[in-house]
């Protein structure tokens, strides 16, 4: 994130070999601001994303990412390495998941249900409804929103477990240009 006063320390995990920004709410809406940039752009603006660049899973992904932080992860097409989707995992899907346990924006919380969402945001401007995936079992869905505050070319979903927790909190651009 930006280098200033308001962000919290890098930790390093010594078992992973990996180091990670101490994420709070105004660098995770920083890091929505960002979405449509490319790596290169958000580096030069003087973000810190210690674990760049985004490494994709295949020579050939069309996809890269990188983590900022434990449940924080950033998704970046890989032909312009143009930021497009924020991932914040705020549950456990399987065990030992990380999850991020820093404070949100937009008045987000931690722990979230789709009645809460629903209650505080209203009808979303999609939806897709539970079901089955091979391995994990049933989910609950998802709703996607464009909240007060965030950028007209951004929207956010949030995905649900079985229980209607919200599990993963996704930031995405509306149109993505892969080019």
């Amino acid at each position: 994130m930006r280098r200033s006063k308001r962000y919290a320390p890098i930790f390093v995990d010594i078992i992973n070999n990996q180091a990670y920004v101490d994420m709070n709410a105004a660098m995770i809406d920083d890091l929505v601001k960002s979405l449509g940039r490319t790596y290169t752009e958000m580096v030069a603006s003087g973000l810190y994303l210690p674990d760049g660049p985004p490494k994709g899973m295949f020579d050939d992904s069309d996809t890269l990412s990188m983590t900022t932080a434990p449940g924080v992860e950033l998704g970046f097409w890989a032909s312009n390495r143009r930021f497009e989707a924020l991932f914040i995992s705020l549950l456990e899907v399987f065990e030992g998941d990380p999850i991020y346990k820093g404070t949100l924006p937009y008045e987000l919380k931690s722990r979230m249900s789709q009645a809460w969402i629903l209650s505080k945001f209203g009808s979303p401007l999609e939806s897709r409804a539970p079901f089955k995936m091979p391995i994990r079992g049933m989910t609950g869905g998802t709703d996607t929103y464009r909240l007060p505050g965030m950028l007209k070319d951004t929207k956010v979903v949030f995905k649900y477990n079985a229980k209607m927790e919200v599990e993963k909190v996704v930031f995405r651009l509306n149109e993505k240009a892969h080019v």
